[in-house]
């Protein structure tokens, strides 16, 4: 393919901590807290907190791959960084095709009296396969951008916020094993950093970590607080609350007096959509592009696949939650935990022996 693109995966600190709050909250905050409800009730949010905690501890070896130079150009021995690269690529494929089915299901259901799947398809799956296309490095920047007014119309709400919770709702603290049950069960909805060691980090040395911790913080904190929030709103009633972010937004002080408002919180939401998709659309390509030379025509292909998959395999999103709450969901166990730690051990061997032999 003559003339190609070669998109660049190199990102700096603070695009990285953009891409990383995105790419983790985006869908924790739309099926998943009335999944987790009526796993665990009110103990929900726990179940957010465990898992929360396990992707940040996680996401301490993807940044480290990324800083090394990433999964493609990492010194490891080839059968490991071959049998990593396939293994993101089929999570990240797999994961494509739920997100997207939930984007869609959302978007066909809730934006359009009578939305069908192929028409919403038919206008995102092309501005997937473009910016995917474009790679990590364009991601990137839209994301460092967006990630200002996502945080605006998050204060925004915060600020105006006409809420009669009840507290005792959440309470009292006591997780059970219903609480870890629920964290197994919905493996696919999080561990959302392994797309993120394709990325090549260009170190600023003035900054260094900062970025990133602070959307570490912004992460636990968003998430966990929604839940929270959510469960002392709606209470057991969470359990009916389908794509909870808009719920939250309609009980707004200016909503009395001008309706609803939840389009600003719809907008960014979808925008954040959109970039965790082509996000997860680019590690396909990546991966693929490790073995084949090409990734600009892959991204576009995969593209096509997962609107292909969404609208013929899934076709609505209780298939799409059953198929990925089944046994499919141990690879996520494996794509999204096992392999990030795995590349990092054997990277952090190879540079002992390489000292060694020094």
């Amino acid at each position: 393919m003559k003339g190609e693109v070669k998109a660049s995966t190199r990102v700096y600190p603070s695009q990285l901590a953009a891409l990383a709050f995105i790419a983790s909250v985006t869908f924790k905050v739309l099926m998943l807290p009335r999944y987790f409800a009526g796993e665990c009730g009110r103990q929900f949010w726990a179940a957010m907190a465990l898992m929360i905690a396990l992707d940040i501890a996680t996401f301490a070896f993807v940044y480290k791959i990324a800083r090394a130079g990433g999964l493609r150009s990492l010194d490891v021995p080839l059968a490991v960084k071959n049998a990593a690269i396939l293994l993101a690529v089929t999570g990240s494929a797999f994961k494509a095709v739920l997100f997207c089915s939930e984007t869609v299901a959302y978007a066909a259901t809730t934006l359009f009296d009578e939305g069908l799947w192929r028409l919403v398809l038919a206008g995102l799956i092309p501005a997937l396969a473009y910016i995917a296309y474009k790679g990590y490095n364009v991601i990137a920047r839209v994301a460092q951008i967006s990630v200002w007014l996502i945080g605006t119309v998050v204060v925004l709400n915060i600020l105006l916020a006409d809420l009669h919770g009840d507290p005792d709702a959440v309470l009292p603290i006591l997780p059970d094993a219903g609480v870890a049950a629920a964290g197994d069960k919905y493996l696919f909805w999080f561990g959302d950093f392994t797309p993120l060691m394709f990325c090549s980090i260009a170190v600023d040395v003035r900054r260094k970590h900062v970025p990133v911790l602070i959307s570490l913080a912004f992460i636990a904190i968003f998430t966990v607080g929604f839940t929270i929030a959510l469960a002392c709103v709606f209470g057991g009633g969470t359990t009916y609350a389908s794509f909870a972010f808009a719920k939250l937004s309609v009980f707004n002080k200016l909503s009395k007096l001008l309706g609803a408002l939840d389009f600003p919180v719809v907008s960014a939401w979808l925008l954040m959509a959109t970039i965790k998709l082509s996000l997860l659309l680019a590690a396909v390509a990546e991966g693929i592009g490790h073995f084949t030379g090409r990734r600009g025509g892959v991204a576009v292909i995969a593209a096509v696949v997962v609107g292909v998959v969404c609208k013929l395999a899934v076709g609505n999103i209780g298939a799409a939650h059953d198929f990925f709450t089944g046994g499919a969901r141990y690879l996520a166990a494996v794509t999204e935990y096992v392999v990030p730690m795995a590349v990092y051990a054997a990277w952090e061997l190879s540079r002992r022996k390489r000292r060694a032999a020094a």
